[in-house]
């Protein structure tokens, strides 16, 4: 075929042969550039429906835009010849690189994360590989890894086994699932289908090959190969491959597919959290260690009295405070603060006369919980990160969305939601983290599908009238509720639609987006969902939508008022597709009867080509007398309303992308007030005489800590079902 052309691709030579088909190197004429073009062979034995499933499957492919898959340009049929067109990658398969000794640990783990950086774009998309191996992966001279032919292996392929020899290429079962044998999952070979968990067996295998240079499972014949792989353990790997590593293989191993990693993003965190191990250097002597405390000088710190108000922002490169006084008219800016890294969470703790001010910063070294007692002068510097995974969960820790308050006389009580959802729990002020094992072992967990943002526990919601009863909110797994401190954990979702499932009202896998509690109704819960707004008057048991006579009831902040339990406040986007404000119009929407009808309020906020996006947590509440509201925009604008959201004001603008607002109030030890609310969901817990209630609302990307100084009437609305976009 060299000189042909296929589409507008002219073969110039052939690179090599495989069962699929045969691989040439071809020149775009049109973009002037190599590729590599595959050319299905017509012994295939492809029917006509098989044809077109083959270039369905292909064309879904060549959306996975990532830097370790290989790119699929286009697809086709010409003169009757079925052809598929990709990047030319040049570099060694890791089979070849492997050997027979295999690789040193270190280039295992450099591979093996971007392997599974690949398979997560894939899964997300909804795409198995079906034939991941070794020889479909291929590292190029700098060391960049490109996985080879997703989506290629279904409906293609050859004899099921090779009597006397391993080297075919292909499997194909009577339900079109494929693969290359040794790289096979058991309950392919029990006739069970595959699932994403299937490409994890096979990375498992992958990551064995290439640590030891040999396979797992091996036989002389197809049957010797499918019987070990069904019933034996693979040889364990000792030095130099450390037990990390090995254990992530035998994680990746384990013949039933629930005691496997359940995502491929489990999997990428296991293996950057050993190699982060590996590379990091014997610890230096005691008295050269890097100090606790980092202070930080050339930057503009803020100057806080007492009475100030304070607003806490975190943005993706960064975190800053503004300070003002009660007018709120004024604003003095201090930061930015840890340059370049992502703070997602961030609260104001003044419980027990203290004055601190928590920060999660996320870079690409991993994620701390840093703290700060002087407004931001100094930060605590940990010398490793203070919230970790148990070794024996076999994940690593990869965000902290939410800081949350504990009950105000009980100080040395923080929360933390993280991601992979997971709740960890501190009792002595945050120098030892506990994870939450009835939340973290519960039977559904292998179940939770990570939302666009991933799998994140994102909101907490603490009931003040029951010290034993707490929520947390989780994307896509839904809303939990524990009435026993934590120890178990129920699927709360009841009536809570899912429009991405076939069962639109499952028992769990929502993705809620935000959830809100008033101290004073405790029973009462406000929720906003991925397409959905709704309200449940029994703790949760049972959810209606309350969807009425808004724009979209899609979107992600939700922050209650402090004092009027039945009002709620909203910033409704277009779509999931469009994560922008409806019509390019900034509109905060207030319900004043809980539900039962909704408002605009839009003065002083950009009416004309204002497509923002407002996160869960970057709306938020003060507890002044006007209410005062601010929201933050991933556009790097703050706004700000002195009088419950009826005019609003512009702040600042310039800031990186905003994920995170809070508020404080800074008083003396007698009067504390931790009042910062951020955006997502509310809850509360019981305080002293002298201050009546503290409302912490937490969501997937912020908190919100407001406290209430008085309590306001209870009058529940009825709701009205209305036309939902």
């Amino acid at each position: 075929m060299i000189g042909q052309v296929l589409g507008h691709c002219r073969i110039v030579a052939k690179i090599g042969q495989g069962g699929m088909g045969v691989v040439y190197r071809a020149q775009d004429e049109v973009l002037h550039r190599d590729v590599a073009l595959k050319v299905v062979s017509k012994n295939t034995s492809l029917d006509s429906s098989g044809r077109q499933n083959l270039l369905h499957e292909a064309r879904a492919s060549s959306a996975l835009a990532h830097p370790n898959i290989c790119t699929i340009y286009e697809v086709g049929e010409s003169d009757g010849e079925l052809y598929i067109v990709m990047e030319l990658v040049e570099g060694k398969s890791l089979r070849e690189l492997s050997g027979d000794h295999g690789l040193p640990p270190e280039s295992v783990l450099r591979y093996g994360v971007q392997i599974a950086s690949a398979l997560v774009r894939a899964h997300d998309r909804g795409i198995i590989h079906r034939d991941l191996k070794a020889a479909n992966i291929v590292v190029t001279a700098e060391g960049l890894v490109k996985v080879l032919d997703f989506g290629l292996a279904k409906k293609v392929g050859g004899t099921i086994f090779d009597a006397v020899t391993r080297s075919f290429e292909t499997m194909l079962d009577a339900s079109g699932v494929s693969g290359t044998l040794p790289y096979i999952a058991p309950e392919i070979l029990r006739g069970e289908g595959t699932d994403y968990r299937s490409d994890l067996w096979a990375l498992g295998v992958v990551l064995y090959e290439a640590a030891s240079g040999r396979l797992p499972f091996d036989g002389r014949t197809g049957f010797e190969i499918s019987s070990a792989i069904m019933r034996e353990l693979p040889k364990p790997l000792g030095p130099p491959v450390p037990p990390g590593l090995w254990a992530i293989i035998q994680r990746c191993l384990a013949k039933e597919p629930l005691h496997r990693y359940q995502r491929a993003g489990e999997v990428q965190a296991a293996l950057e959290a050993v190699q982060s191990a590996v590379n990091v250097s014997p610890a230096p002597p005691a008295e050269v260690s890097q100090p606790r405390t980092t202070m930080l000088h050339g930057v503009q710190h803020i100057h806080v009295k007492k009475g100030d108000f304070l607003l806490l922002v975190g943005t993706t490169k960064g975190a800053f405070l503004l300070r003002s006084n009660r007018q709120r008219t004024r604003w003095e800016l201090g930061g930015p603060y840890f340059h370049g890294h992502s703070v997602y969470s961030m609260a104001y703790d003044g419980r027990g006369g203290q004055h601190r001010i928590w920060a999660s910063t996320q870079n690409y070294w991993g994620t701390l919980l840093r703290s700060s007692d002087d407004f931001g002068k100094s930060w605590t510097n940990p010398q490793e990160p203070p919230i970790r995974f148990p070794p024996d969960t076999g994940v690593s820790l990869k965000n902290i969305w939410q800081i949350s308050l504990g009950p105000m006389n009980d100080p040395e009580v923080l929360y933390c939601g993280v991601e992979p959802a997971a709740l960890f729990q501190t009792r002595d002020a945050g120098e030892t983290w506990s994870l939450v094992r009835g939340l973290f072992d519960h039977p559904h967990r292998p179940r939770w599908v990570p939302g666009n943002g991933g799998l994140a526990l994102h909101t907490i919601v603490l009931d003040p009238a029951n010290n034993q009863r707490m929520y947390v909110a989780i994307s896509s797994g839904g809303v939990y509720r524990t009435d026993d401190g934590g120890q178990t954990w129920s699927a709360q979702n009841r009536g809570v639609r899912v429009v991405f499932l076939p069962d639109k009202y499952p028992e769990f896998g929502q993705c809620v987006h935000k959830i809100a509690m008033h101290p004073d109704h405790p029973e009462r819960l406000f929720l906003q969902n991925h397409w959905g707004l709704y309200r449940s008057d029994d703790w949760a048991e049972n959810w209606f939508d309350i969807a009425n006579g808004v724009p979209s009831d899609f979107g992600f902040a939700m922050v209650m008022h402090p004092r009027n339990p039945d009002w709620v406040y909203i910033v409704p986007v277009e779509s999931d597709e469009f994560r922008c404000t409806c019509d390019g119009r900034l509109r905060v929407y207030r319900t004043r009867n809980a539900g039962a009808s909704w408002e605009p309020l839009q003065r002083g906020l950009p009416q004309k080509r204002a497509y923002e996006t407002v996160l869960r947590d970057a709306m938020t509440a003060d507890s002044l007398d006007p209410v005062g509201l601010y929201l933050g925009t991933r556009n790097g604008q703050i706004f700000g309303s002195r009088d419950e959201g009826k005019t609003w004001q512009k702040i600042i603008e310039g800031l990186p992308a905003i994920v995170c607002i809070r508020t404080a109030l800074v008083q003396d030890s007698s009067r504390v007030s931790a009042m910062t609310s951020s955006k997502t969901s509310s809850s509360t817990a019981s305080v002293s005489k002298t201050v009546s209630k503290l409302s912490v609302a937490t969501s997937s990307r912020g908190k919100s800590f407001s406290k209430s100084k008085s309590r306001g009437a209870s009058s529940r609305g009825t709701n009205s079902r209305g036309t939902r976009r």
